[in-house]
């Protein structure tokens, strides 16, 4: 045999190799794709993966071994290494880094004032501010703060509390006596919003401001901040609100997706 067939044979040999190896590392992550939501046991890995029981039971071990999965009476779940980089991701995710290039984009595309916030308590605070084409602006910056339940944006960061912290939060909002009907209209406007997953919110302060939001969700569907558009009504009419919504909704998904969420999840 001469040398160069042994090379060429060496080189199948590597390219072989680098293909198995590459096949085993994919297992591996999808065996950690199985075990995010919930226990499982080997035998139902192999079975969920299409792999031998023991491909599926020789993977969860090496895995385990290496911290990134436990074992429970249950079956292999998350490990502490896992957990710990959770934690870890969470900690260091920037949302306005992030958020921004697709609020630049909306913005660009609507002409209008968008605005990303998070929930401090009570307060929701806008973060960031790419300001709109309109002649007539919203006088909202970055750092504001406002009572959660008084903005568009506020109310999106609310739609997974309960009904009671709804009311709470919408009285402490209003500080003048409110009335049962105006109490009974906003927990019917508010179900309407987390039906639909989207805020279409009306100044109440008579300042003439229209915004539309929507929640951004992390990795374990959690709301951790929220993307709105803002403007005077005079701009932001009945006859563009669909699609305004349509496009805020498909900017705060895009941001959920990129820290991790998935709707099927």
């Amino acid at each position: 045999m001469s040398d160069k067939d042994t090379a060429d044979d060496a080189g199948d040999s590597n390219g072989e190799t680098t293909i198995k190896g590459a096949q085993t590392l994919m297992r591996a992550l999808d065996i950690l794709d199985e075990v995010i939501d919930r226990p499982i046991r080997a035998a139902d890995l192999a079975r969920k993966l299409n792999m031998n029981r023991t491909t599926a039971h020789r993977l969860a071990h090496a895995l385990r071994m290496r911290d990134y999965l436990s074992v429970t009476p249950e079956g292999f779940t998350l490990g502490p290494k896992l957990l710990q980089l959770g934690a870890s991701a969470s900690e260091q995710t920037d949302y306005v880094r992030i958020a921004r290039p697709r609020m630049e984009a909306l913005s660009s595309n609507t002409g209008f004032c968008v605005f990303i916030g998070n929930r401090e308590g009570n307060w929701s605070r806008h973060l960031d501010r790419i300001t709109g084409r309109q002649r007539l602006r919203v006088a909202t910056a970055p750092g504001d703060r406002r009572p959660i339940a008084e903005t568009g944006l506020g109310k999106a960061l609310l739609l997974d509390d309960t009904e009671a912290s709804w009311k709470k939060l919408w009285k402490q909002a209003h500080a003048d006596a409110v009335s049962d009907e105006q109490i009974a209209d906003f927990m019917e406007r508010m179900r309407r919003y987390k039906a639909e997953g989207l805020v279409r919110h009306d100044s109440e302060l008579g300042d003439g401001v229209r915004s539309i939001a929507a929640p951004v969700r992390n990795a374990r569907g959690a709301i951790v901040v929220a993307i709105s558009i803002a403007s005077a009504a005079t701009y932001l009419t009945d006859d563009i609100a669909d699609g305004l919504a349509e496009g805020v909704r498909q900017c705060a998904q895009e941001v959920s997706a990129a820290i991790g969420w998935r709707p099927d999840r």
